[in-house]
């Protein structure tokens, strides 16, 4: 197997499509010059070289169809087996085409079409042996071509001396000469070497023991090379072209195909994502098979942690370094500097394919302190800021030369437990804590207008947040009872960990920290020791599950939909902030998650509730009220639900800048590695999604796709890039560009999968698990 087995085609359909003739391709023009592909032309009937030179077979004759569809010239470079992989990843070819077997392992290098051919290993000996099934070749000597799957399978599943050629007709020539008892190697090659040579007196036994797909391996660098591949063979196989070439190399003997085909969506989706494949159909059309139904996939799409980047640059940066500081976008704003510690300028992107922005420059500063934000605003030195304090909310409305936006509370505030540290990791310690802390006080006490006491992790505006059992109500007693039952009558010592970034969720960070700690020392006897860490070091440690005791944090709203709260935080991408997950609930909320019918939707995700409130991963107790100020001069001046305030439709008259102080200095600018609402905000000046949402609002609508559509299950998307855009470098934007930004996160095999920490969060718990990712420790 190098390779393949026998062809699982079905005659029937074979010689219907025989009959009529294959109907005409359309091409299309790809753009990617002639492009290498490598081949070990020693493999029958696939690849071998006739007596002319040239290099003939299935795939030559799939390669030529396939390239002339999809308007790309190609040239073969025959080469040897071994190693030829390795030339492929390191650039020395474009492609690989040469009956190559799809496998995991060889995915960490390369890329693979979609699969073009299935085929399995068979035996064979010499006429008259009593070796008949695998099974029999224990102790005996088998012959195979180095470094295929049949040297693999033979070496992992049997007892056999395995006798390893260069060349697989090398191991059929033995096998004539006596040297070893059997064969064992693609079912079509056996087959086609047996029956051109009769003089050799041997004969295939049984019936093909393995299933293997065959694929074009492709650069992994080379997403526009995968692409066209692919494209060409869809139309191919569409047109009936396919089935002409493997019948004039086969016949209409093969095998018809048995359930392996019903089961590759299954295998395709084995590793538990949402994507199956990502594609671009052509330059400006993109196609994402998912496998199970996404109710929400255009709000997940829309999202700033998504962003589409050029595929060269991605390249060229190895998915890090200038990417995490010096981002190149298709957004209204470029990067001009960033200070560290001090201040980030953008300007204006000229390329931009959109409205110009109203405001040439924005400069974004940030100070922890609230005080400090709404006295530079009074003083004039910057004109609109984020977060004010509570206590200043009234003097902020009774002041004509500023306006306050205030934000709908689509957030949600805290305190989180590891389950992995105890005493946190008994169930009754969680409850106890969950019962023990007034969360109406700490609203009544801290919180401005317009936030409420969490009874749910989500807030009730978005659909299915409020359905089930409202949380625990606060009972001291009670709480002091279960602590004591659970083994702890006198409390135990723990830590409260927080970092001190004002955020709409937690206006008073130190004060609320306080106050947790008052609570738990009365009413439980805990002894809470308060730590303050920087706040990137605390997010990817919170994230890690790193953190020990209780942690103060919370979220805001990307989408307004339950995938954005229960999912990212309980789904079975979570990441290992609250320890080890709860399968109850993950089972339950991927369900909700592929479920179209909004009424189902919500009786599972009152069954989440219910088990989020007895496995009490963490303690819900606010969705706080917050507000935007500005000068009362700035139009277009707004508060977002979702945190994404945009400055391109702001402006002052007689200025051509604009300052923007917000709570914290942003992590990194690549943000599809971030999840701070800092980074974010900046990152949304700079990049774009597919989609959008609605200035100031939640509604999705175009963006760099202006169309898109779905099929009735929700599980193919199809989206049509905007023409006319580019980058801020002055490139095009194609679909390649989406594949590439795609894969670099999907794919945790990729070598671009880098980011600033690799972790990639809102991939993986939006969609799910990484595909090729390590096997967890």
């Amino acid at each position: 197997m190098k390779r393949g087995a026998w062809v699982m085609l079905s005659v029937l359909v074979l010689a219907s499509m025989l009959a009529v003739g294959p109907k005409p391709i359309q091409a299309f023009q790809s753009g990617l010059g002639v492009v290498k592909v490598g081949t070990n032309a020693e493999y029958q009937p696939f690849e071998s070289v006739d007596a002319n030179g040239n290099i003939v077979g299935i795939d030559p004759d799939l390669m030529a169809a396939l390239a002339k569809a999809a308007g790309f010239e190609y040239k073969f470079i025959n080469t040897r087996w071994d190693g030829i992989f390795v030339a492929l990843a390191s650039g020395e070819f474009d492609a690989v085409m040469s009956a190559a077997t799809i496998t995991e392992e060889r995915k960490q290098t390369v890329d693979f079409s979609d699969p073009y051919f299935n085929a399995g290993q068979v035996l064979t000996v010499k006429i008259g042996s009593a070796i008949k099934t695998p099974k029999d070749v224990d102790g005996k000597k088998v012959g195979v071509q180095l470094g295929t799957t049949g040297d693999i399978w033979v070496s992992q599943n049997t007892k056999a001396e395995v006798v390893r050629y260069d060349e697989v007709t090398l191991a059929f020539q033995a096998l004539s000469q006596g040297d070893v008892d059997a064969v064992v190697a693609d079912g079509p090659t056996s087959a086609s070497i047996v029956k051109a040579n009769p003089e050799m007196g041997v004969v295939v036994v049984g019936e093909p023991f393995t299933e293997e797909y065959y694929g074009v391996a492709v650069n992994k660098n080379r997403q526009d090379v995968l692409a066209a591949i692919n494209k060409g063979l869809a139309a191919i196989k569409a047109s009936g072209e396919y089935d002409t070439i493997v019948k004039k190399w086969l016949g209409a003997s093969a095998p018809a195909p048995a359930a392996t085909e019903a089961a590759k969506p299954d295998e395709a989706c084995a590793y538990g994502g949402a994507f199956k494949t990502i594609e671009a159909v052509d330059d400006s059309t993109v196609k994402f098979t998912l496998c199970t139904p996404e109710v929400a996939f255009p709000s997940k799409v829309a999202f700033s942690a998504f962003p589409i980047l050029p595929a060269a640059y991605l390249q060229k940066t190895g998915g890090g370094g200038d990417l995490i500081e010096k981002p190149i976008g298709t957004g209204p704003y470029v990067l001009k500097e960033w200070v560290r510690g001090d201040h980030i300028t953008l300007e204006a992107n000229p390329n931009y394919w959109g409205e110009a922005p109203k405001t040439k420059t924005v400069i974004f500063r940030w100070s922890k302190e609230a005080a400090q934000r709404l006295l530079e605003l009074q003083s004039g030195t910057v004109d609109g800021i984020d977060n004010p304090s509570p206590d200043d909310f009234d003097k902020i409305a009774a002041d004509s030369s500023l306006k306050l936006y205030p934000r709908e509370a689509l957030n949600v505030f805290y305190v989180g437990m590891n389950n992995t540290y105890a005493p946190f990791d008994n169930e009754k310690v969680r409850q106890a804590v969950a019962m023990g802390i007034d969360r109406q006080r700490i609203v009544d006490t801290f919180y401005p207008k317009g936030s409420t006491a969490a009874d749910y992790f989500t807030p009730c505006a978005i659909q299915g947040g409020c359905e089930g059992e409202a949380w625990y109500k606060y009972d001291p007693v009670a709480a002091k009872k279960m602590l004591a039952d659970a083994g702890y009558p006198n409390g135990f010592e723990t830590a409260i960990t927080y970092r001190d970034v004002v955020r709409s969720y937690l206006p008073e960070p130190g004060v609320v920290a306080q106050d947790i700690q008052a609570q738990l020392q009365k009413n439980l006897g805990i002894t809470a020791k308060i730590v303050v860490m920087e706040s990137g070091a605390f997010l990817d440690n919170a994230q890690a599950g790193k953190v020990a005791g209780l942690h103060l944090l919370g979220w805001n709203a990307d989408y307004p939909d339950m995938t954005d709260f229960l999912d990212f935080h309980f789904g079975a991408g979570a990441s290992a902030q609250f320890g080890n997950k709860f399968p109850d609930i993950t089972d339950v909320l991927k369900k909700a998650a592929s479920t179209i019918d909004q009424a189902e939707r919500n009786k599972l995700y009152a069954q989440a509730n219910d088990l989020v409130k007895q496995h009490v991963p963490m303690v819900p107790v606010a969705h706080g009220g917050s507000a935007t100020v500005f000068k009362a001069t700035v139009q277009g001046a707004h508060a977002s639900p979702l945190g994404d305030e945009l400055f391109k439709v702001m402006s002052i008259p007689g200025q051509d800048q604009l300052v923007w102080m917000q709570n914290a200095e942003p992590i990194g600018l690549y943000c599809a590695d971030e999840t701070d609402g800092e980074s974010l905000r900046v990152c949304e000046q700079i990049n774009e999604s597919l989609l959008a949402y609605q200035v100031g609002g939640t509604a999705v609508e175009p963006s760099l796709a202006d169309k898109y559509e779905s099929n009735a299950d929700l599980t193919e998307w199809t989206f049509h890039l905007r023409p006319g855009v580019t980058f801020s470098d002055g490139t095009k934007l194609t679909a390649g560009d989406v594949v590439a930004s795609f894969n670099a996160w999907w794919d945790a095999a990729s070598p671009l999968h880098k980011g600033r920490v690799g972790e990639f969060y809102y991939f993986s718990t939006l969609f799910y698990a990484f595909k090729n990712a390590p096997p967890a420790q």
